[in-house]
């Protein structure tokens, strides 16, 4: 495991090398990149980088979300009309379920720049075995990068080079 790090560490301070800019000696731009399973996240001086396919997700998302609310509401407009319980109490469930994700993927950012002076926290959090890196920015709105590979490494990055 040691070697891994000092290999790490050693790579890293080569490509932060390869990257400084000849022109102008006292501008160096270091970066450290780290694979997803659709894309990267490079963690420049000034910003975090991201190329994901999220947009993508958030729209399939939203449109999802958008049918199926739509679903419960005529689901509960036949209760009216017919009575039966089982439209009610499953309209309610799928409309109001729908409802509530439709709300949250609104309030998450896609953003594929995002400087430091606009993150409030960087966490790595897990659930159902997931893994993913929740950037929280200081308009309360989330940027979700799912999909890390080595989430250790990218965790002990952000412990030790980005103050939350």
């Amino acid at each position: 495991m040691r070697f891994h790090l000092v290999l790490g560490y050693f790579v890293y301070y080569f490509e932060v090398l390869r990257q400084t800019d000849v022109g102008n000696h006292s501008k160096t731009t270091m970066t450290q990149t780290f694979k997803l399973k659709t894309g990267e996240i490079s963690f420049e001086t000034d910003k975090v980088r991201i190329s994901d396919n999220s947009r993508k997700q958030n729209i399939i998302q939203l449109f999802s979300s958008a049918v199926w609310t739509i679903y419960g509401t005529i689901s509960v407009l036949r209760y009216l009309k017919t009575g039966d319980q089982f439209l009610l109490w499953t309209g309610l469930f799928i409309g109001i379920s729908h409802m509530v994700i439709f709300i949250l993927s609104i309030l998450r950012s896609n953003q594929n720049e995002i400087p430091f002076d606009d993150i409030k926290s960087i966490a790595i959090k897990r659930r159902f075995s997931k893994e993913f890196l929740d950037i929280r920015l200081k308009n309360n709105r989330i940027r979700r990068i799912i999909g890390i590979e080595n989430s250790n490494e990218v965790e002990e990055y952000v412990k030790a080079n980005i103050k939350n």
